[in-house]
This record gives structure tokens, C-alpha cells and sequence, in this order.
């Protein structure tokens, strides 16, 4: 049903949970490319177990890169849709092919996952006030109303992917996609997803003090890039 659809999977030391993340994908998708982006964990040990494709970072260098690279392999691979899927439980499989319905029934180039039009399960207060302030901020600069602009759960058709080039390799990478989408004129709707906010993610890096450096990246990234 999926088979011209590519799930590009960003990694870094998700020993933890990238298997029931991939597992959980394998069950409805059958063209899965993690990118393994310099793990010193069990993080490669285990997708070898799950058999799936994996591309390997030889280091660390940030989920906007890893980004970048799964999907100039999906295009070459001839992807027709690509979908981008955090590794850390956070998002849902089902939110994926409702995306991937409304990219088909509207005819439009990106969906992207809004948690502010959906839920967000687990979310502090301090992290919803930050990331709504990060919404207000990219709202600003990329001159696109969108309810929810740090979501790591984005689908999009071929001739949207084939627009970016990912350069801001920290958080700022999210507000850059935005951007770089709208200069290239592709249309955008928003869909409303779930993200659990679980211990492991907020330990991993979803803390509440963690969501001003999202705010510190993109400033950095739209005037010091």
C-alpha cells in the first residue's frame, strides 16, 4: 500500500527504544532507512537484529544533517513520499497514514504534524509556553501561519523533499525546512497528531530547560547562518 512511501528515521544512541519504534513502523511500512548519526550505543547493533537499511554518520553531527541524508537516499531511491519520524517513541504510526491520506486527498506538497491541533501527552507547562513561543517566533521570520512549528513529524511529496537543503544541522534545522518550503513554493497543510512526551524522551533531551535552546537555535540559525 506504502511502497513508493520512504520513513526516514534520525538516530542517535536510541538503544532504548529503537526497536519498538522500528517495529512499530515495520508493521505498516516496508521502505524504513534509519540514519544512524554516530551512536555509541547498542543503536547499530540492534537495527542490524531488525534487518532494516541503515546509513551511518562515522560521528555525531545533529538531526538536521541526519535528516538530509535519509532523504537524498529516499530520492534516490525513487521515493514518492517521505515521511520524517523522531526515533524516540514520541509519534504515533497512525498519525503517519493519516498524514500521508491528506498529503493524497488535497493534493498539496507537505503535511505537516501539528501536537497543538492534536495532543500533546506528558507536555509541562514551561516546555507548551516555550515551544508556543518558538511557533510565534517562525511564524515571524518565515511569514507562514502554522500552529505547531517544531514537530518532528513531517510528510512530504518528492518534489517538495527534492526542494531542501538542509544546513543548520541543530534544532534551528526546523524552522529552515519551513522556510525553505515556502521559498520553493510548495503548499503546506498541518494535520493534528499526538506526541507523548514519555520519562526516556524528556530525559533524552525534551526537558523543559532544553526547550530554550530550541528558541537559542533558531535566533542563531536565522541570523548567523
Amino acid at each position: 500500500m506504502f511502497d513508493d512511501t520512504y520513513i526516514i528515521v534520525p538516530a542517535y544512541n536510541e538503544g532504548t527504544v529503537i526497536r519498538t519504534t522500528v517495529e512499530e513502523l515495520q508493521q505498516s511500512f516496508s521502505n524504513i532507512v534509519v540514519v544512524n548519526d554516530g551512536s555509541s550505543d547498542n543503536t547499530l547493533q540492534i537495527l542490524r537484529e531488525l534487518g532494516v537499511p541503515v546509513i551511518t554518520h562515522l560521528i555525531n553531527i545533529g538531526q538536521g544533517a541526519a535528516l538530509q541524508t535519509g532523504i537524498t537516499h529516499a530520492l534516490r531511491m525513487g521515493a514518492a513520499a517521505i515521511v520524517s519520524f523522531d526515533a524516540d517513541g514520541q509519534h504515533r504510526v497512525s498519525d503517519v497514514i493519516g498524514m500521508l491520506a491528506e498529503l493524497d486527498k488535497h493534493h498539496c506538497d507537505v503535511v505537516l504534524g501539528s501536537r497543538f491541533l492534536g495532543s500533546a501527552e506528558g507536555i509541562s507547562l514551561i516546555r507548551r509556553l516555550l515551544l508556543k513561543a518558538a511557533v510565534i517566533f517562525s511564524n515571524i521570520t518565515t511569514r507562514i501561519k502554522l500552529t505547531d512549528a517544531h514537530n518532528g513529524l513531517r510528510v512530504m511529496n518528492r518534489r517538495a523533499a527534492a526542494c531542501l537543503d538542509i544546513t543548520q544541522f541543530g534544532m534551528a534545522h526546523a524552522t529552515e525546512i519551513i522556510q525553505q518550503f515556502h521559498d520553493a513554493g510548495m503548499t503546506i497543510r498541518e494535520y493534528p497528531v499526538t506526541v507523548r512526551y514519555t520519562d526516556y524522551s524528556r530525559a533524552k533531551g525534551q526537558q523543559s530547560l532544553n526547550a530554550i535552546n530550541v528558541l537559542l537555535d533558531l535566533l542563531i540559525g536565522r541570523f548567523f547562518k
